[in-house]
Formats: C-alpha cells, structure tokens, sequence
C-alpha cells in the first residue's frame, strides 16, 4: 500500500525532480516546467496519484484494473492515468513514476 509520501521519496530521487504546487494549489512532483506526479483525492477521500506515459493504449491495458486506475485520459502524444495509490505496492509505483518523469521530461526509453 503506497501513500504520496511513497510518491514523494521515489519520484524526488529521480534527476531534476523537485516538489511543486498545481494550479489549484494541490501537490505535485515537477520536472522541468511540467508534474510529473499529481496528488488528487477521490470522492471517497482516497489518495490518487496523476501520472503520465507515452502508452497511447493505457486504457485499454488497464482496463482489468479499474478499481486501481480510475481514469485514463489519451491525448495526441500522451495518456494521464490516475490511480489509487492505497491498491499500487512500491514497486508498481516505482514504474509508473520513472514512465511519467520520462514522459514528462521528453525522454524515451
């Protein structure tokens, strides 16, 4: 069971990482001008973690998961998925964060 302060150890290890503030105040994990982690809450006050990939096919590899990533929205170049991150263990979180610093940063691969 992952918390943001799960989000905030591993994503700000991460090279040029830093923490930041959304528009609306919320936290985020920011690399160069861009979140690359969100902190969001759901209706039922569970922590959600906003990330993003380069995986225009998230939703549909997900799809057996919903309760875990409760939305995935696809734009031209990048989907931004958001999942609980009472239902992801550290490892899981590991990957999703270093995809979405990647994908933040302009980076593939």
């Amino acid at each position: 069971m992952a918390t943001w302060r799960d989000v905030e150890q591993i994503a700000l290890a991460l090279q040029r990482a830093r923490p930041g503030t959304a528009s609306d105040g919320g936290r985020t994990v920011d690399v160069g001008r861009h979140p690359f982690a969100r902190l969001r809450w759901d209706d039922e006050g569970h922590e959600l973690v906003q990330l993003w990939s380069f995986d225009l096919d998230s939703e549909a590899a997900l799809a057996d998961r919903a309760e875990t990533f409760v939305r995935v929205d696809t734009f031209a170049v990048k989907a931004s998925i958001w999942a609980r991150l009472d239902l992801l263990d550290r490892t899981e979180l590991e990957e999703l964060l270093t995809e979405s610093w990647r994908a933040r940063r302009g980076v593939v691969g």
